[in-house]
């Protein structure tokens, strides 16, 4: 039997086609077919990539997290305090979740229609690591109380973020995203119990 040799050109292409048509329709009026015409390949290739329709926007949502766990990581690389890691954190997240505005409403409603601690882990485990190590760097120079519980606080920025994102990108557009931003690092600051 031949072996199957996979072309990580076409893994790209069907993802920009499935983001695209996905942006268009949403998930229940987007079809395999359309994914693979417009990617321009065969509809066994799909599958050579993708279980199923839903396994695409699984793949995006990774894509995303990837994403922001390399902007955030970055972005709070030079923090010279907790404040810092705060703002700069928070605002290279929302940059991230910006370039997926498009998918957004997709990519959240899916991922939380059948949530189990499994899914949450591999979604968001690397992304909550580096917001617990963070913290406990902050911790370390008494910025942030020792009574603060690193990986509960990680799960509370992170739900917080990405329910912000989603008021700021989907549900209230009329409202600028700089907005949204500011109240976000506000609110993460305070509870912090950091001066802003």
């Amino acid at each position: 039997m031949p072996e199957i040799r996979y072309k990580p050109n076409r893994r790209a292409d069907l993802l920009v086609s499935a983001r695209a048509i996905l942006a268009e329709k949403g998930l229940e009026a987007t079809t395999v077919s359309e994914i693979v015409a417009r990617a321009g390949v065969a509809q066994g290739t799909f599958y050579l990539y993708f279980p199923s329709k839903v396994a695409i926007i699984a793949a995006l949502n990774q894509e995303l997290n990837e994403h922001i766990l390399s902007a955030v990581r970055e972005a709070t690389a030079q923090a010279t305090s907790a404040a810092d890691v705060v703002h700069a954190g928070v605002s290279a997240a929302f940059q991230e979740l910006e370039r997926y505005r498009d998918v957004l409403h997709v990519i959240h409603s899916r991922m939380t229609a059948n949530p189990t601690l499994d899914t949450w882990e591999d979604q968001f485990g690397p992304y909550r690591k580096l917001i617990i190590g963070l913290i406990q760097q902050r911790q370390a120079t008494g910025e942030i109380e020792h009574s603060v519980n690193p990986d509960i606080w990680a799960r509370l920025i992170i739900g917080l973020i990405n329910h912000a994102a989603d008021e700021c990108y989907i549900y209230h557009v009329h409202v600028q995203p700089h907005v949204y931003i500011a109240e976000v690092i506000r609110f993460i600051s305070r509870a912090l119990g950091l001066a802003i």
